[in-house]
């Protein structure tokens, strides 16, 4: 199952392939978030690539994945943010980790992998202005994949740990946070031709400021369509909110983000 994996983008739920031995994989995105309201909360993306700032933010992140087995990858990712601005730097949301697909079934074609993923601390400006938390973070995803000829099925458990400098704010909010996060999502992922697939993506996360509701839920829905053999383009539309009437546009949502980016295998 090597090269199957879509990765991070455009999806929030990621699957159980990884690039081949040898292989490499870029994937360089760009979202807009836009909020509804003043209100902090966490757009749920990416863990590491959490915005938590209370205006709508512009960014280009950015993942390198090397394959070191057929069934072991490792990653390394950064997120430029063009806006929000101020006495910062624009870069953060730097992310280490690796997959390990631990079990798969040829026969019946479903696999099984876990992922450690390490976040390093943003700088104290950074967590004020919401583009990160200045504290190392740490989680865990397990994933399960079931693949058949024209749909995919992936299911996610992440937990993180995520402790942040107490002495300042996060995201300009001032209440304590959660530090234990967890989310769980499922993503079905269409195979209409063979070069084009449709997914929808969505789950519910731990909220981290302690003064809302436990939980916040989001939808998503993408499109990814292959250019080449090596080179995919993808594009998302994801709607959060703090509940699923929030989330599939019955109501209005907290916030919504659009990306669209490139995935090349070389």
């Amino acid at each position: 199952m090597p090269q199957l994996a879509f990765g991070f983008e455009p999806l929030n739920t990621d699957d159980a392939g990884t690039v081949k031995a040898g292989g490499n994989q870029i994937e360089q995105y760009f979202f807009m978030i836009n909020r509804s309201g003043g209100n902090q909360q966490v757009d749920i993306v990416t863990p590491g690539e959490e915005y938590t700032g209370q205006s709508s933010a512009k960014a280009l992140p950015f993942t390198y994945t090397r394959g070191i087995e057929n069934d072991l990858e490792a990653s390394i990712s950064a997120t430029y943010y063009n806006t929000p601005n101020g006495n910062f730097s624009k870069v953060t949301n730097y992310v280490i980790a690796s997959k390990w697909r631990f079990y798969e079934n040829t026969e019946e074609q479903y696999a099984l992998a876990i992922k450690p993923t390490l976040v390093l601390p943003s700088s104290k400006q950074q967590q004020v202005a919401g583009l990160g938390l200045a504290a190392m973070n740490y989680g865990l995803n397990l994933i399960a994949s079931k693949y058949w000829s024209e749909i995919e099925v992936h299911l996610n458990a992440i937990y993180m740990r995520s402790p942040y400098n107490t002495n300042y704010n996060v995201g300009y909010g001032a209440d304590p946070n959660r530090t234990n996060i967890f989310l769980v999502s499922v993503a079905p992922v269409w195979a209409i031709n063979q070069n084009l697939k449709l997914a929808l993506d969505i789950g519910a996360s731990t909220n981290p400021p302690t003064t809302e509701q436990y939980l916040s839920h989001y939808a998503l829905i993408a499109g990814i369509y292959s250019l080449t053999n090596d080179i995919d383009l993808g594009i998302s539309y994801m709607r959060t909110g703090m509940n699923y009437g929030e989330t599939f546009a019955l109501q209005q949502s907290s916030a919504t983000r659009s990306e669209v980016g490139i995935t090349w295998r070389f």
